[in-house]
């Protein structure tokens, strides 16, 4: 599969996967505008740059396209939507998910524990309770797994669903141990993301160069 993601691992990644059978690619949204001056990071919408680089996604895909599922958080459903312009698709369906919107016990560790961004999840990773308010790593990342494997897929398609870096950090972090440090150093850029085929008891993940197959996960 072709796949002109501006992450050279992931268009390295989608070389190797198979033909002729559904396969999903969950990833962070396109390049937005930075953060805002209120904190309202809900309103932050994908910059010109962005919008062309989701379009080119789509446009470059040698491969048969099916569902979109997006964050219900706009530059989330900017970017399904650029990916389907690009592949030809003119008045495409996004379905919003709110489960792709966020991570419960986050908003805890933030609000009531007065916890950073970047320090959750390197407390995530780590296991560490006082950065987390007592979320696991595989707390965090099993309801997504579930649900990612209960959304509808189309036979010998691509399904693109796109979301958060929260989303991504945490699966690549359950998944392939990824690491990243206190203070964010590490953390992944805009559009990357993971290739994912199979079901729910046996799939397989392509990240970052990596491949690992996952039974009874």
């Amino acid at each position: 599969m072709v796949f002109n993601s501006i992450v050279t691992a992931m268009r390295e990644d989608a070389l190797k996967l198979p033909n002729d059978r559904n396969v999903k690619v969950y990833m962070r949204h396109s390049i937005r505008f930075d953060n805002p001056p209120d904190g309202d990071y809900s309103k932050l919408l994908l910059t010109p740059e962005g919008i062309e680089i989701a379009n080119r996604i789509g446009r470059e895909l040698d491969y048969p396209i099916g569902y979109f599922y997006s964050s219900p958080v706009e530059r989330c459903v900017q970017t399904a939507t650029e990916i389907a312009k690009g592949a030809g698709i003119e008045n495409p369906h996004v379905e919003k998910i709110k489960e792709l919107a966020h991570l419960e016990g986050l908003g805890h560790a933030q609000n009531d524990l007065g916890i950073g961004w970047y320090q959750f999840y390197y407390g995530l990773q780590r296991n560490i309770p006082e950065f987390t308010g007592g979320i696991t790593l595989k707390e965090a990342a099993t309801p997504i797994i579930d649900k990612v494997f209960s959304l509808p897929e189309t036979d010998k398609a691509l399904d693109v669903i796109c979301s958060h870096d929260s989303h991504v950090v945490t699966l690549a972090s359950a998944l392939f141990d990824f690491k990243t440090g206190i203070n964010g150093e590490g953390w992944i850029t805009y559009t990357e993301g993971m290739f994912m085929y199979g079901t729910r008891d046996d799939f397989t993940v392509l990240w970052r160069g990596e491949e690992k197959r996952f039974i009874n996960w």
